[in-house]
């Protein structure tokens, strides 16, 4: 009975799937080899932002600290491991993977990225060992408080260079595909 529905659907369907796919080079598509992931004009932009707030809660663990407020100590340590962890898999899922594809025709650059790649491997598992030393401990004597300006102040300093390494150095490697060739 409803025979002239189906017929008109069909035919939509097959043309649809006549239709050649659209395909090109890298470069064109904006897709680096090898992946999905296209150029994001504003993943820099977002990752240095990330840096930002970083270090805005870096400075209220540090005021925190001088006050020996440690509830409030240990709650910023906490909101400063999240925003660590989900800045550290933007930039490795989202940054790292994109321009290591798109480097591969250019073994200096390429090398320059993943030296950054493992010293930030490195440096966040210092970071990471950091927090979990000083969010797992009840209560801290006058030693741990003194054991914890130390490794804080380190921290800061690792933290604040690496920030300006990669702001200066590694992130103006993040190009649109057609700017590598």
């Amino acid at each position: 009975m409803f025979e002239f529905l189906w017929k008109r659907k069909k035919q939509a369907t097959q043309e649809v799937a006549r239709e050649p796919a659209k395909t090109g080079t890298p470069a064109e598509s904006g897709v680096a080899a090898g992946t999905q992931l296209h150029y994001d004009p504003s993943l820099v932009p977002n990752l240095v932002s990330d840096h930002r707030m970083l270090l805005g809660i870096f400075g209220e663990i540090t005021a925190a600290m001088e006050q020996k407020n440690m509830i409030r100590t240990k709650e910023k340590l906490g909101e400063f491991g999240d925003a660590l962890r989900g800045h550290l898999l933007k930039e490795n899922v989202r940054f790292y993977v994109y321009l290591q594809h798109s480097l591969e025709g250019d073994a200096e650059n390429a090398a320059i990225m993943d030296e950054f790649r493992r010293e930030m491997q490195h440096i966040g598992k210092a970071v990471a060992d950091f927090l979990h030393k000083y969010t797992a401990e009840d209560e801290w004597d006058g030693r741990m408080w003194q054991s914890f300006q130390q490794e804080a102040g380190g921290i800061g300093k690792v933290l604040t260079k690496r920030i300006n390494t990669e702001e200066n150095s590694l992130y103006p490697l993040y190009l649109p595909q057609q700017d590598y060739r």
